[in-house]
């Protein structure tokens, strides 16, 4: 079984946390697993484990984590990190559903979780729990930053978290976008270079969500339009990694993509696209001028 399974949930801050509630409950069918401390844990509903953590206060991303397959694998993590001169901070229990885990910062100043939970179970699509829609996401797909070092995170995930990078895009010493994956879909943390002029440490560019398929994307935004949200890009297809996508900002302050047929890779080579564009167009609008915009790292 590998060590690193898939991403396991994203934490952000958002403006005004009851408007951002309201969309993510009754726009978008997901379900409030606990809120401890003034922090609120929603899930998709198909298991017992938040997917996204939401505090007011500003926005942007607070850390994000992935899940690991069991305790043994989360202490040699902490030990192979401290070895590397990495500074790890134990996290078990922190978080409703999570029983072990460390956190570490990515050279950007990302948090990064390693986490295991108690619920292991997978999805049974026609057992969602009470109050999840039917036009809900299936999963947490991925997060993507903004980063001031691209080369230094993509070495860092590589080589010191040991995840796969599955595809590269724009000239290799000048890199515009990388993909990294724990397992074999396509990505679970993806980077995008930082705009020139913007902040030294990491910012969201968007957590993504994960759908069944076209028609269960044309559903969410069927029954989301006009509650809050601004349609940002798409609906297309991403060359890398093969994905549909279709964006939104929501009422919190953030971008949120739509994600389905993601690709399964299982080659330890990176795909290189000549340039962010044909990486991430293979049908569909380019990107507009916002997805130069992020929402930020929430610093203590």
């Amino acid at each position: 079984m590998p060590d690193l399974q898939r991403i396991e949930h994203a934490s952000v801050h958002v403006e005004d946390v009851d408007e951002a509630l309201a969309f993510y409950t009754d726009a978008m069918g997901l379900v409030e697993i606990a809120r401890e401390d003034g922090t609120s844990y929603l899930g998709t509903g198909l298991t017992e484990n938040f997917d996204l953590a939401v505090t007011e206060g500003g926005t942007g991303i607070e850390h994000t984590a992935v899940r690991a397959s069991d305790a043994d694998v989360v202490d040699a993590y902490e030990d192979e990190l401290a070895d590397a001169g990495v500074a790890v901070e134990r996290v078990d229990g922190a978080e409703p559903g999570q029983e072990t885990g460390i956190r570490f910062e990515m050279p950007s100043g990302m948090p990064l979780e390693i986490v295991t939970v108690a619920d292991e179970a997978y999805v049974h699509a026609d057992a969602g729990a009470a109050g999840r829609a039917g036009h809900a996401p299936s999963s947490l797909d991925h997060v993507q930053l903004f980063t001031p070092d691209i080369d230094a995170d993509i070495e860092f995930l590589r080589d010191t978290v040991g995840m796969h990078i599955s595809d590269i895009a724009g000239p290799m010493d000048d890199i515009e976008v990388s993909f990294a994956r724990c397992n074999t879909i396509h990505h679970d943390v993806a980077l995008k270079k930082m705009p020139e002029g913007g902040p030294d440490h990491a910012s969201l560019h968007h957590v993504a969500w994960g759908f069944d398929d076209i028609g269960h994307i044309k559903l969410f935004l069927d029954t989301v339009a006009g509650r809050g949200m601004e349609f940002e890009r798409g609906i297309g297809r991403h060359f890398a990694g093969n994905n549909l996508y279709a964006y939104i900002w929501e009422p919190g302050g953030n971008r949120f993509e739509l994600c389905s047929e993601a690709a399964v890779v299982k080659t330890d080579e990176p795909g290189h696209a000549p340039d962010y564009e044909t990486a991430t167009t293979a049908w569909g609008p380019e990107a507009p001028e916002s997805f130069s915009e992020g929402s930020g790292l929430v610093r203590d």
